[in-house]
């Protein structure tokens, strides 16, 4: 769809200013994931889906987020960044799956609610009322 293909170009310049590359990063696969090339400052597999799943409807689904330096505020500018471009493109949730302990103590950090222990989703709407108090 043209529209994910939109999605994608916004994540990929996002990527592209925050660790300063100069050749696209991301690509949407024809099951509408968005994913990162190999390269060694982040990596990102994200799903869209429209649909409920084990997630709610409307959702964005990050599935692997990585960067080579933790803990220094990445994955939250990230979670900033992709609260504006749910909103955009008009997704209600934001999902984490399969969180480890890290990603999970992330999660509940931000106010995730877990789905089933392992899978987190929350809220556009919750996501920005939490950085309007940042």
């Amino acid at each position: 769809m043209i529209e994910y293909e939109e999605l994608r170009a916004d994540i990929d310049r996002y990527l592209m200013e925050r660790f300063k590359y100069r050749k696209s990063l991301v690509r949407l696969t024809v099951d509408n994931i968005i994913a990162t090339q190999r390269n060694s400052r982040v990596y990102l597999y994200l799903r869209i889906r429209r649909v409920e799943s084990r997630f709610p409807p409307a959702c964005l689904i990050i599935a692997r987020l990585g960067f080579s330096k933790e803990r220094v505020g990445h994955g939250t500018h990230f979670i900033r960044f992709l609260t504006g471009v749910a909103r955009k493109y008009g997704f209600n949730y934001i999902g984490i799956e399969c969180a480890n302990i890290k990603s999970s103590a992330f999660a509940k950090k931000l106010g995730f609610y877990s789905i089933d222990g392992e899978n987190f989703a929350i809220s556009v709407a919750s996501l920005i009322s939490y950085f309007s108090m940042k």
